[in-house]
Parts: C-alpha cells; structure tokens; sequence
C-alpha cells in the first residue's frame, strides 16, 4: 500500500519562481500521495502564481497563499502566514529554487516520529558560490551559532510539529524578524528546552533557474535577529 501523507504540509515561500515551482511540485505531488502544499508567494511577477494555480485546480491539496497586498514582505513573513492556516500534523519548509532536494522530505518526516523539529543540515554545497557568498555563509552561521547551537542554524529547510511551531508563533511572534529570509532560526532561539531535535544531511542542490534573493536587505534583517 502506497505511504499516505495528509498527515503533513509543506510550506513553500516564493517570489519569482516560474522557471523553477511547476517541476518542484510535480516532484512532490508523484513522490508524496495527498501531501498538502502551501505555496506562500511574496507578489511575483513572472507567472509563478499562474502556474500554482494550474496546480490548485488540479489537486485540492495545493493551496496559493497570495501575498502580493501584505505589507510586510519577506521569507519569514510568508511562512508565518502560511503555518497559522495549517490543520495537519506536521509541516516541512523548504525553498521554491530546487537546491532542497525533494527526495529528503521523506526522511524529515519519517525523524518527526521521534522528535518535534528536523533540520535539514546542508552536508555538500554543489552550487558554485562566489567568494562573497561562501564569505557570507561561513560569517553569518557563525554569528547564528553565537545564539542556537546547532550545526546549521541557518538551513531554509526543515520539518517541524505544527502544535510547536504555532505555540512558539503565540508566544514570540512579535520578536521573529519577519522581513528576513532565515526563519529557522527564529524558530530556534524560541525552542523549548526539552524539545528533541534532530538532522537530516543532504546536499543542497545547482540552482537551476533564477538568481538568490539574497542581498543587502537580507542581511540587515539577520543582524536584526541576531540582537532580538
């Protein structure tokens, strides 16, 4: 019998993905049989949301967050939104670039039978990054670390029990840095001292299309985090 997965929603922040979210969500729709998909997309304006329809239509177990009237705009931002809609027991968040390879959701889920969040530890980096962006990377998971210890504070993907996140958000929302891009470690800096946490190596993929919307707004967002 095929593994039933209705269990569990996969949030998935956008902005400007067209050339990336349509083959993204036929993975996921033939790897994970009734798996139910927040797509939170920030306003695009190349086609991504048009395409998430077409997937809406066909499956109601794909939704569109439309973000483009919120004011807040940002990574954080969107996957707060979408958590407090979701009903299932388990929500993953992953990218919409395709660097998070499709074929680990399966085994984040399998580790929340055991603990409350998995993080997806990048192992093996096979994008060609720039010298600043290697730079960047090192710098700010040590900065992160100075706060969380955990060996990659700063992955965008993970799995996590709803009822913790949710409780985490009634909590401390006010304090999350909703216009940065690493809510992970947000999530991190709230966690209860008991909670089990574990991880899940992979390698974090070539981005096939599009450019990283990483830049200097980005990181004045994380220094924020940093001291809140």
């Amino acid at each position: 019998m095929a593994a039933d997965y209705s269990n569990t929603t996969i949030i998935i922040p956008t902005l400007n993905e067209s050339e990336n979210i349509t083959k993204l969500l036929s993975n996921l729709v033939e790897l994970y049989p009734k798996i139910n998909v927040i797509v939170a997309d920030d306003g695009s304006k190349d086609g991504t949301q048009e395409q998430v329809n077409e997937f809406e239509n066909l499956y109601s177990n794909i939704i569109l967050l439309d973000r483009c009237n919120e004011k807040t705009k940002g990574l954080c931002s969107s996957v707060i939104d979408a958590v407090k809609i979701v009903t299932t027991t388990n929500i993953i968040v992953m990218d919409g670039d395709l660097q998070h390879p499709p074929e680990k959701v399966r085994e984040l889920i399998e580790n929340l039978s055991s603990c409350s969040l998995v993080i997806g530890t990048r192992n093996k980096i096979k994008e060609p990054w720039s010298l600043h962006r290697k730079s960047l990377s090192v710098i700010s998971t040590k900065l992160a670390k100075l706060r969380v210890d955990y060996n990659d504070p700063m992955s965008g993907f993970f799995a996590v029990k709803t009822d913790l996140i949710q409780s985490i958000l009634n909590n401390h929302e006010p304090k999350f840095e909703k216009t940065g891009y690493k809510v992970l470690f947000d999530i991190l800096k709230y966690l209860p001292n008991e909670t089990k946490v574990a991880e899940v190596n992979y390698d974090f993929l070539l981005r096939e299309h599009g450019k990283t919307k990483i830049g200097i707004r980005q990181i004045f967002a994380f220094l924020r985090a940093l001291v809140k």
